[in-house]
């Protein structure tokens, strides 16, 4: 029977938890522990990156590991070391292979876990102190029926249409506006010139990127003075006259600070309350059926509609739910109210909080079942992040980037405002979601499987089923998991140490669902004691997962840092929780696109298998050289390097290993 006694203290002196103690377990190994195929797994989870899953698309989280890496540790976790092909055979199709074992996750975030474990057929349970979380991951594993959510959802778009589709719609002529580009004029704090803040004159290029928008223009630029918008006819093109010679890479914002023309002070944002700051309509992009779009300077109708927009706000309060409630405070991180945002309103334009106030009163007053309700609030929640001042443009390829498209509330120079209501075209409109959400219980999702008789990847497609057998409570991980029975195997992400607070971020989304406060405090770590605090907590959540899993059972997590700290305070916790690390796995877990491809950016993420210290003898610490050699054709980076040899020291003197 387990109990409770207190912990020897953790390493550099710090405070003690509870351990559970257990009798000495006869434990075997698994595949998980001797040989995990990590290069193979991550060759599919580099293959699978493009490949849209249904569930996971019901709405934006911050940090989902592939689902392949996911699927690999949970079947790996109940293998043999001798079983590899049995391993490959149940991966490619095995809807039944985990059934009766019972699987859970601490730190649900996202949901894979879950998610995965209900489609192998295990009995699954997560618990995160994010509501937000919580709803998302409920309706991953059992959406709601969708022909219902089809019926309503049509009747939510005809309405938002009727309501406020005057304030979007087009010209007679065919032309269909998409976006429309604004620009702060802020005020200097030094002499209190008003200037354009702006990082280049450049709206959108033509650079002949692979599924950008073709254009008739090289270059679409404006001028800083009179805004005039110019078109330039080669992509090079470094200069333009309008007002005088200007060049494209002309700014008055660089290296985060903005640089008054006048007087030359700088100042960040938190000085210049920039989202409080005027802003000015500065050009419209449009669609037509039979050209290809086009940029042009806003007349007097589309300034109209924004005077209409906000008329529409003021005289239809009632008719309209909007938050009404301030960001907390104080926050990690203190965007976005630095950038002078005290409500959650402030991010939206008059327009957009017409259209969401409508739709999400709408919603709370039709008839529909409840089940049904929560699927139509999380695609319009969804839309929100698509919908707001802080959303940019890739001009280079002619789409908007999406509020955390990077994790964090970044403040574009030049915010775009996307037509929710664009019957076509537009990355995450209102009425596109609306569309997905209809379709997302198709179950037909298409992976990448490996052929160990070819030594290759192929695509398969599976037919997932939801599960209602998931049980999901709001609830700290240092809280002992309250429902009985014990856990077979645990897989989880513990929040990282050097990353915002995905609390903070989830706020946008909870104050226009109506969410409760998160469940319990985040595991961060403290400012004056970030090591100490942060190891301290998740030291005491593992113990309290380790007085829910069976005797002797691992646990498995996924890690990335560059941070010496953050290793250490890793380390620190699985020490002070009298655990032994008998396996560790690089595996590639975000292979970055786009923007999000940062030099610096860490792709790689470690495996972490834990066992309590008392069912391990030692063990040896894994070869990063050996490592290398084994994932070839991938390749780590000089980032991930750095990140595993960090690792690696940190953990010196905690590997063991069973079954020896």
């Amino acid at each position: 029977m387990n109990f409770w006694t207190t912990a020897s203290p953790l390493a550099d002196g710090q405070p003690c938890v509870g351990v559970v103690e257990e009798p000495r377990a006869a434990v075997e190994p698994t595949l998980l522990e001797w040989a995990f195929p990590f290069r193979e797994i991550s060759l599919l989870n580099e293959a699978d990156r493009r490949y849209r899953d249904p569930s996971y698309g019901i709405h934006r989280w911050w940090a989902r590991r592939p689902p392949a890496l996911v699927r690999g540790v949970l079947l790996a976790a109940f293998e043999t070391p001798t079983t590899l092909g049995r391993f490959w055979s149940k991966f490619a199709d095995g809807s039944d292979a985990l059934r009766g074992t019972r699987i859970h996750d601490p730190f649900l975030g996202g949901g894979s876990t879950v998610v995965e474990a209900s489609r192998l057929s295990a009995l699954a349970s997560g618990t995160d102190v994010d509501p937000l979380a919580c709803l998302i991951a409920r309706h991953e594993l059992n959406s709601a029926d969708s022909d219902e959510v089809g019926t309503f959802g049509k009747q939510l778009a005809d309405h938002v249409l009727a309501e406020v589709g005057h304030l979007y719609s087009g010209k007679p002529d065919g032309w269909t506006p998409l976006h429309w580009f604004w620009i702060s004029v802020v005020e200097c704090p030094g002499c209190e010139t008003r200037t354009p803040l702006y990082r280049n004159l450049l709206i959108a290029r033509d650079a002949k990127k692979i599924g950008a928008v073709v254009r008739d223009s090289a270059q679409t630029v404006f001028c800083p003075e009179c805004f005039k918008i110019h078109h330039l006819r080669t992509k090079n093109a470094k200069k333009f006259e309008c007002c005088g010679p200007r060049r494209v890479d002309e700014s008055t914002f660089s290296d985060l600070k903005f640089r008054c023309p006048n007087c030359s002070r700088a100042s960040d944002h938190t000085e210049l309350k920039t989202i409080k700051a005027q802003t000015r309509l500065l050009a419209v992009e449009e669609t037509h059926p039979e050209y290809r779009r086009r940029i042009r300077a806003p007349n007097d109708s589309d300034r109209e509609r924004v005077r209409e927009s906000e008329t529409f706000v003021t005289l239809n309060a009632s008719r309209m739910l909007i938050p009404d409630c301030k960001f907390t405070s104080p926050r990690r991180d203190s965007r976005p109210i630095s950038y002078g945002a005290e409500r959650p309103v402030d991010l939206f334009h008059a327009r957009q909080l017409a259209t969401f106030g409508i739709a999400f009163k709408w919603i709370e007053d039709t008839d529909a079942t409840p089940r049904v309700k929560e699927a139509l609030k999380l695609a319009t929640s969804h839309a929100l992040a698509f919908n707001n001042r802080l959303c940019g443009y890739a001009a280079d390829y002619g789409r908007l980037s999406a509020l955390f498209s990077i994790r964090s509330y970044s403040l574009p120079a030049l915010s775009v405002e996307l037509n929710p209501l664009h019957p076509s075209a537009g990355r995450g409109t209102l009425l596109k979601l609306l569309r997905e959400r209809v379709s997302e219980n198709r179950r037909l999702v298409r992976r990448t499987v490996w052929d160990p008789t070819a030594r290759r990847r192929k695509q398969r497609d599976f037919a997932f089923v939801g599960s209602p057998n998931v049980d999901i409570l709001c609830l700290s991980a240092l809280t002992p998991y309250p429902t009985g029975g014990q856990f077979d195997f645990s897989f989880f992400d513990p929040p990282y140490f050097d990353y915002i607070s995905y609390s903070e971020l989830s706020e946008f989304y909870r104050a226009w669902l109506e969410l409760a406060e998160i469940g319990g405090a985040p595991l961060l770590p403290s400012s004056l004691d970030p090591v100490g605090s942060f190891s301290t907590s998740f030291a005491a959540a593992l113990v309290a997962l380790r007085g829910k899993l069976r005797p002797g059972a691992p646990f498995a997590f996924t890690f990335h840092s560059t941070s010496s700290d953050a290793w250490r305070a890793v380390a620190d916790a699985i020490k002070g929780s009298d655990h032994r690390i008998t396996a560790l796995w690089p595996v590639l877990a975000d292979p970055h696109m786009g923007h999000h491809g940062a030099n610096g950016a860490c792709e790689w993420d470690l495996v972490i298998v834990c066992r309590p210290g008392n069912v391990c003898s030692l063990g040896r610490a894994p070869s990063l050289a050996r490592w290398r050699k084994q994932l070839s054709p991938l390749r780590l980076g000089p980032t991930d390097i750095l990140a595993i040899r960090t690792a690696l020291d940190a953990f010196k003197g905690l590997f063991g290993c069973v079954g020896e």
